[in-house]
């Protein structure tokens, strides 16, 4: 769908290994850590920022890979930042993974609790290739060296202008990920991926959300008192509100006026929101 309000806005983590994530999220990342219960932790991109993010601190581990979430993304706003933040992870020798896949230059790390993150910036969308309706997205090295050259100083927070860029999700069937964002949420498919991984988007964007099946067909759905993703919060326009709720017609549970959930196919809850 074109023109079309859809702001991802914010996350519930169930979460495991207190010391190290938070130490990991507020030192390491640099996020502004507020809590409201002893287990209980939010994080904005700055001081002043709203949350993105909550760890609920009880939670286990599951023993094997689960349906959910595979990584969220964090979008900055420009390859300094981006460049500044890897910089730093260089130098602490955080492991990571990075691939440059034609509309942007990401990198790949895991929390301590084993939760993908993507870290990215896009390049301008007049240099995205797009055929019809699909985007031309690959993946090589990303040219490191040349990506630090354009940082302008030490890493000291998250700017202000980064969001949740994307979502990305893996689980059992294809066609699951097709019925929920394409039929469901009325995306447009964007892009495919070896016959295991689709992508998905509003306003021509590359993709908001993109399913894959990389851990077959036989992984479970995550338990209640596992670690993983609990909750994801989108903000949409009045006629896209409108719309979902019809199309989630007799799964809707009212939080308020304006805003009402509904369980996603990886049996965590969507918070849809009215601008």
């Amino acid at each position: 769908m074109l023109n079309t309000t859809y702001q991802l806005q914010h996350l519930t983590l169930m979460a495991a290994e207190e010391i190290q994530m938070r130490r990991f999220y507020r030192d390491i990342l640099g996020l502004a850590e507020t809590n409201t219960d002893e287990k209980i932790y939010h994080y904005a991109f700055t001081q002043n920022g709203d949350p993105f993010l909550t760890l609920n601190f009880n939670g286990r581990k599951p023993t094997a890979p689960r349906q959910g979430l595979y990584h969220f993304a964090l979008l900055l706003p420009d390859t300094a930042s981006l460049a500044s933040l890897i910089e730093q992870l260089v130098f602490i020798q955080y492991p990571l993974g990075a691939g440059d896949h034609d509309v942007s230059e990401a990198f790949y790390l895991n929390d301590p609790d084993g939760n993908g993150i993507e870290l990215y910036h896009d390049r301008p969308q007049s240099q995205w290739v797009w055929d019809h309706h699909f985007v031309r997205m690959g993946t090589k090295d990303v040219n490191v060296r040349a990506l630090l050259a354009a940082k302008q100083g030490r890493w000291s927070g998250f700017p202000s202008e980064t969001t949740i860029g994307h979502l990305h999700f893996v689980g059992d069937h294809l066609s699951t990920g097709d019925h929920f964002f394409v039929r469901t949420l009325q995306m447009d498919m964007t892009a495919t991926m070896a016959q295991s991984a689709h992508f998905y988007s509003h306003n021509h964007y590359h993709h908001h959300h993109a399913y894959n099946t990389w851990f077959g067909e036989q992984i479970k759905p995550r338990a209640l008192a596992e670690t993983g993703l609990v909750s994801w919060r989108v903000l949409v326009d009045p006629p896209y509100f409108e719309h979902l709720q019809m199309q989630f017609s007799g799964h809707v549970h009212w939080v308020a006026a304006d805003t009402f959930t509904v369980t996603d196919p990886f049996k965590s809850t969507l918070i849809i929101k009215k601008s």
